[in-house]
């Protein structure tokens, strides 16, 4: 009996073992450790100094900060060979030979600032001089710019310039041939869906292509090399407020994927829409494996991924926009896409970058091209649109960009080239209108907080509004780096904290509505184009972010 008895408990014990045992390879891949310290070329050891520490196979970058005594530590990093270097002051490391890292030994890398840095990057859109916005706003605060003469002009300016790009984006674009050509192919293939865009013809398509090529190629703009990615770093040492995070950072496998929007799953996984590599990407923070997922067959090939956004029940909702024209929502558990056929709008094609799931289970999106918001009752599979007033008097769209909801359910929506905050009744339909307090605000991204209300990154103006409900009255706060390119807000709703992306210098940032106070947190690389960002609320100390043009995606994470 005492046999047949250990015999069970040995079986029961190997099955135990054995459905653990993926869990116990993984925890085993990401173990590794290392340390080391970090002294200035005196000798003396620095604390508030960066260190880097690339794994090339694996496209990760992680980056902590030195503590007293010039310490520093990485744990649970994954197995593999990592290059390390320390950035301080004016000075920086050589980066170190590669150094092995597996679980159970840690590794010591042990580095001294002996080299001077590469010239500080002025804050800035990426790739871009200081002072250059970017985006659809930029059209609306500056004068056209003229496009140069040559075949191929007129056919720019009528089918490419109306309803899919105005000029000034595309002189400012400055792409070789095989990228203008992927160009044209693809905004051909998204004219299809489009009821104001305008199909070109091949003879068509073939002049524009010789015109871009020759007039708007690289070797026309005052281009500069890639810049040093320590060049964003800041030149003072932290402070302890601000040495206790990791940053990490992941380059996507699919080049030129354009992880556009970001998102947090109900499991602590990140998520990207990517805009041209057309999958939804996972990262996993607990193995740091990351996952491409392709959605279902369309009719057409070319998938423009935007606008993603969990919602309950395991669900992620994301929209393709290009010529398919569908909303897809994404159960991570079951592993099971949902299509919504999207109809054709009244202006164009309905593409957006920001979707939000309401309390009463309707799904919105705001639509820049069409000058709309939309709704979607999944129940019913209906979709409503609503026009944006100020686009409709002005005969051009309003450019309705981010979105959150209020604590009365109420809409809160951002006109990107008004100047102003548009607020939609979810029921009725009917939508009101203010005035953002500050000229050139270019509204962008928000998010609501703890009590409900509405907090705006003013991406023109670099400053954080927030939006009181109840009144709609709108308070301005500065974060401490100049010319910011504060894009989007976020909130830790456990602390009621701030959390904003600071695009134009790298950095995500944290602001205590209370004490009115900021903290910044430097990112691993310069022009890491970070921002959307998004704070996972089962783990309010883990911010994620994707950097559409770095095609990168990461998170910040503080630490004891």
């Amino acid at each position: 009996m005492i046999e047949q008895l250990n015999s069970k408990a040995v079986v029961v014990m190997l099955a135990v073992i054995a459905a653990l045992y993926p869990y116990l390879i993984q925890a085993q891949e990401r173990a590794g450790v290392l340390q080391g310290i970090v002294k200035n070329s005196s000798g003396t050891p620095l604390s508030g100094a960066f260190v880097r520490l690339k794994n090339a196979e694996r496209r990760l970058t992680f980056m902590v900060i030195t503590q007293e005594q010039g310490r520093y530590r990485a744990n649970n990093l994954p197995n593999g060979k990592y290059i390390v270097q320390a950035v301080g002051g004016d000075y920086q490391s050589a980066p170190s030979a590669p150094v092995d890292v597996a679980a159970g030994r840690p590794a010591t890398v042990d580095l001294s600032l002996t080299t001077s840095r590469a010239p500080q990057l002025p804050g800035a859109w990426p790739g871009r001089r200081p002072g250059e916005r970017g985006g659809e706003a930029e059209a609306a605060t500056r004068a056209a710019p003229i496009l140069p003469e040559g075949a191929g002009k007129q056919i720019v300016e009528t089918k490419c310039a109306v309803g899919c790009h105005d000029a000034q984006r595309l002189v400012r674009a400055r792409y070789n041939r095989g990228r203008w050509e992927e160009v044209i192919r693809n905004m051909r293939l998204y004219a299809q869906g489009s009821t104001l865009a305008k199909d070109l013809t091949d003879q068509e398509a073939k002049i524009v292509l010789d015109y871009l090529a020759m007039n708007l190629s690289p070797r026309d703009r005052a281009a500069r090399p890639k810049p040093d990615p320590n060049s964003r770093l800041p030149r003072t040492l932290l402070q302890p407020v601000a040495t206790k995070y990791i940053a990490v950072e992941y380059e996507l496998p699919i080049r030129d994927a354009e992880p556009h929007e970001v998102a947090v799953d109900s499991d602590g996984n990140g998520w990207v829409s990517q805009r041209r590599g057309g999958h939804l990407g996972r990262l996993d923070p607990k193995t740091l494996v990351y996952t491409d997922i392709a959605p279902p067959p369309a009719a057409s090939k070319f998938l423009r991924l935007n606008g993603i956004r969990s919602g309950p029940n395991n669900k992620l909702w994301v929209m393709d926009g290009g010529p398919n024209r569908r909303w897809l929502s994404y159960d991570t558990r079951a592993k099971e896409f949902s299509v919504f056929e999207l109809p054709k709008t009244k202006t164009g094609n309905a593409s957006g970058n920001t979707m939000r799931v309401h309390p009463n289970g309707t799904v919105w999106l705001n639509s820049i091209a069409a000058n709309q918001v939309i709704r979607l009752d999944p129940r019913t599979r209906e979709f409503t649109f609503f026009d944006v007033p100020s686009g409709v008097k002005a005969g051009r769209t309003a450019n309705p960009y981010g979105m959150a909801i209020a604590a009365d359910g109420m809409i809160w929506f951002a006109e990107n080239t008004m100047n102003m905050m548009g607020r939609i009744d979810p029921v009725t339909g009917k939508i009101d209108e203010f005035e953002i307090p500050v000229k050139d605000a270019v509204p962008r991204k928000m998010g609501t907080d703890a009590e409900g209300n509405i907090w705006v990154g003013l991406h023109g103006a670099g400053k954080l509004m927030k939006i009181d409900y109840k009144t709609a009255k709108m308070t301005l706060y500065t974060p401490p780096s100049e010319d910011s390119g504060l894009y989007l807000a976020d909130v830790d709703l456990k602390h009621n904290l701030i959390w904003v992306s600071l695009q134009h210098v790298d950095k995500i940032a944290r602001f205590d509505p209370k004490s009115e106070t900021w903290v910044e947190f430097p990112l691993a690389s310069a022009e890491s184009d970070a921002r959307r960002i998004e704070v996972d609320q089962n783990n309010p100390n883990r911010v994620w972010w994707s950097g559409n043009l770095s095609n990168r995606m990461g998170y910040i994470e503080l630490v004891n």
